[in-house]
Protein backbone atom coordinates (compact mmCIF):
# COMPACT_ATOMS: atom_id res chain seq x y z
CA UNK A 1 0.00 0.00 0.00
CA UNK A 2 1.71 3.63 -1.10
CA UNK A 3 1.80 6.10 1.00
CA UNK A 4 -1.43 8.01 -0.97
CA UNK A 5 -3.46 5.24 -0.15
CA UNK A 6 -2.98 4.77 3.64
CA UNK A 7 -3.31 8.32 3.97
CA UNK A 8 -6.58 8.20 1.67
CA UNK A 9 -7.69 4.88 3.42
CA UNK A 10 -6.83 7.37 7.22
CA UNK A 11 -8.95 10.58 5.92
CA UNK A 12 -11.71 7.93 5.49
CA UNK A 13 -11.50 6.19 8.44
CA UNK A 14 -11.31 9.86 10.17
CA UNK A 15 -14.55 10.81 8.53
CA UNK A 16 -16.31 7.39 9.45
CA UNK A 17 -15.33 8.20 13.26
CA UNK A 18 -16.04 12.10 13.11
CA UNK A 19 -19.46 10.54 11.77
CA UNK A 20 -20.38 8.72 14.50
CA UNK A 21 -19.24 10.78 17.03
CA UNK A 22 -21.64 13.33 15.74
CA UNK A 23 -24.34 10.42 16.10
CA UNK A 24 -23.47 9.62 19.63
CA UNK A 25 -23.08 13.34 20.67
CA UNK A 26 -26.55 13.61 19.08
CA UNK A 27 -27.46 10.46 21.13
CA UNK A 28 -26.10 11.94 24.28
CA UNK A 29 -28.18 14.80 23.42
CA UNK A 30 -31.40 12.57 23.71
CA UNK A 31 -30.99 10.92 26.37
CA UNK A 32 -30.24 14.32 28.22
CA UNK A 33 -33.16 15.40 27.01
CA UNK A 34 -35.56 12.34 27.94
CA UNK A 35 -33.71 12.07 31.63
CA UNK A 36 -34.68 15.85 32.21
CA UNK A 37 -38.48 15.30 31.18
CA UNK A 38 -38.10 12.18 33.30
CA UNK A 39 -36.65 13.99 36.00
CA UNK A 40 -39.59 16.30 35.42
CA UNK A 41 -42.44 13.20 35.51
CA UNK A 42 -40.51 11.99 38.98
CA UNK A 43 -40.72 15.07 40.40
CA UNK A 44 -44.63 15.61 39.81
CA UNK A 45 -45.21 12.34 40.59
CA UNK A 46 -43.61 12.68 43.99
CA UNK A 47 -45.29 16.05 44.70
CA UNK A 48 -48.83 14.24 44.21
CA UNK A 49 -48.17 11.55 45.98
CA UNK A 50 -47.20 13.73 48.66
CA UNK A 51 -50.18 15.86 48.17
CA UNK A 52 -52.34 12.10 48.23
CA UNK A 53 -50.57 11.03 51.58
CA UNK A 54 -51.34 14.08 53.52
CA UNK A 55 -55.13 14.30 51.87
CA UNK A 56 -55.54 10.81 53.09
CA UNK A 57 -53.87 11.83 56.73
CA UNK A 58 -57.01 14.28 56.32
CA UNK A 59 -59.45 12.25 55.97
CA UNK A 60 -58.22 8.90 58.07
CA UNK A 61 -58.16 11.82 60.79
CA UNK A 62 -61.83 12.98 59.96
CA UNK A 63 -63.28 9.67 60.25
CA UNK A 64 -61.59 8.85 63.16
CA UNK A 65 -63.55 12.34 65.29
CA UNK A 66 -66.48 10.87 63.44
CA UNK A 67 -66.10 7.35 65.09
CA UNK A 68 -65.17 9.00 68.43
CA UNK A 69 -68.14 11.14 68.82
CA UNK A 70 -70.25 7.89 67.43
CA UNK A 71 -68.54 6.02 70.26
CA UNK A 72 -69.44 8.92 72.80
CA UNK A 73 -72.93 8.99 71.31
CA UNK A 74 -73.68 4.99 71.34
CA UNK A 75 -72.25 5.23 75.39
CA UNK A 76 -74.69 7.99 76.11
CA UNK A 77 -77.79 6.19 74.66
CA UNK A 78 -76.64 2.84 75.84
CA UNK A 79 -76.77 4.82 79.73
CA UNK A 80 -80.11 6.01 78.62
CA UNK A 81 -81.77 3.31 77.60
CA UNK A 82 -80.39 1.13 80.88
CA UNK A 83 -82.13 4.10 83.21
CA UNK A 84 -85.13 3.81 80.93
CA UNK A 85 -85.02 -0.39 81.50
CA UNK A 86 -84.30 -0.07 85.15
CA UNK A 87 -87.36 2.40 85.68
CA UNK A 88 -89.77 0.00 83.82
CA UNK A 89 -88.43 -2.79 85.72
CA UNK A 90 -89.17 -1.07 88.71
CA UNK A 91 -92.63 0.11 87.14
CA UNK A 92 -93.54 3.10 85.86
CA UNK A 93 -92.63 6.26 84.52
CA UNK A 94 -89.96 7.30 87.23
CA UNK A 95 -92.63 8.78 89.62
CA UNK A 96 -93.44 6.54 92.63
CA UNK A 97 -95.87 3.73 93.08
CA UNK A 98 -98.89 5.31 94.61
Amino acid sequence: MTPEERFERLEQTLAEVAELQKAMQLDLAESRALGHKTDGRLDRATRLAVREARAQRRRIAEIDERLTQLSTAQLVTEEKLQGLIDSLRRGGNGAGKG
